[in-house]
């Protein structure tokens, strides 16, 4: 079974206009709310994918109740904590030439037992779990090592942890035996304290990384791909071009794509080959978490894969 932490969920709203011009009234040609936060975006593409994922993390408010109302029809199990605060929402704001804007709300904040709470429904479901998967921001109240607790817990229980977070909390997550992270340029950057100008400087910061117990470090190049490195190989994933509606959710669904085929215990180049696919289907709608599978069936026939040995 696939379990998806999403501490900080939100209703994602997103809004499509001929232009955004600040400082004026705009009309939207569409506007689409749908569950969302990293996690949430996640399992939603392990469910098409053929899975069931279990949704843990924390939810409150009117918000928190569309937000089960929602997940519960497409499928998902919820295991998610009610706490007294409201769940945020998240807008993107996307043009006609499709550059898009996001604005974040913070997220509430978790008591002590709400906390206690999550950690006995974790203890339940990772009886079952083979793959964990924590996306996303930790909320106001939980310790800023959080996720490094989590990676413990899923080493002790032998489940293979993927994390997806940024900044000061994966950074203190990083000994904590991680199966697979998927930092950006911009991530990796901050990780390895170094610019990140090539393919050579990514791979070299992600091989100093490894040293911490770090399974697989998988570096997202944008357009010009993906770079896997592990103690044994190092994977270059070139992308046929697409044309891109919508490009918020590609990772996560990337990450998806990653957990479904470690669950199903694809090789590597194949788990590369999926992930891929399924950001690049992500990208051609404007539903944020989406995919279709005849897609991922197209795209995976041009994705190639280069494979040679770490020096």
């Amino acid at each position: 079974m696939i379990t998806v932490i999403t501490f900080n969920p939100s209703i994602d709203r997103l809004y499509n206009l001929d232009t955004f011009q600040v400082g004026f009234v705009q009309r939207a040609n569409f506007v689409n709310p749908t569950p969302g936060g990293k996690g949430l975006n996640v399992a939603k593409v392990i469910k098409k994918l053929g899975e069931t994922p279990t949704c843990l993390g924390f939810i409150g408010g009117f918000n928190g109740a569309y937000i089960e109302h929602e997940i519960e029809c497409i499928g998902l199990k919820n295991k998610f904590t009610k706490i007294d605060d409201e769940t945020r929402i998240c807008l993107n704001i996307i043009d006609a030439n499709g550059v898009s804007t996001e604005i974040l709300e913070k997220g509430p904040t978790v008591s002590k037992n709400d906390i206690e709470e999550f950690e006995r429904k974790l203890k339940e479901v990772l009886v079952n779990t083979k793959v964990l998967v924590a996306s996303g921001s930790l909320l106001q109240g939980l310790p800023k090592e959080y996720y490094f607790t989590i990676g413990k817990i899923c080493e002790r229980e032998n489940i293979k942890f993927i994390l997806d977070t940024s900044g000061v909390s994966l950074e203190l997550a990083l000994d904590s035996n991680i199966y697979l992270i998927k930092p950006n340029k911009d991530e990796l950057e901050a990780l390895s304290k170094r610019n990140i100008n090539s393919k050579e400087d990514a791979i070299d910061a992600a091989k100093k990384l490894l040293n911490r117990g770090i399974k697989n470090i998988c570096v997202s190049m944008g357009k010009d791909g993906m770079i896997l490195i592990n103690e044994d190989n190092i994977y270059e994933v070139e992308v046929p071009k697409i044309e891109v509606l919508n490009p918020v959710g590609s990772g996560d669904s990337s990450i998806a794509g990653f957990a479904y085929g470690i669950l199903k215990e694809y090789h590597i180049k194949d788990c590369l080959r999926l992930a891929n696919a399924c950001g690049m289907s992500n990208a051609l709608y404007m539903e944020t978490g989406y995919i279709e599978t005849d897609d991922i069936e197209t795209f995976i026939k041009d994705i190639s894969i280069v494979e040679y040995a770490v020096n």
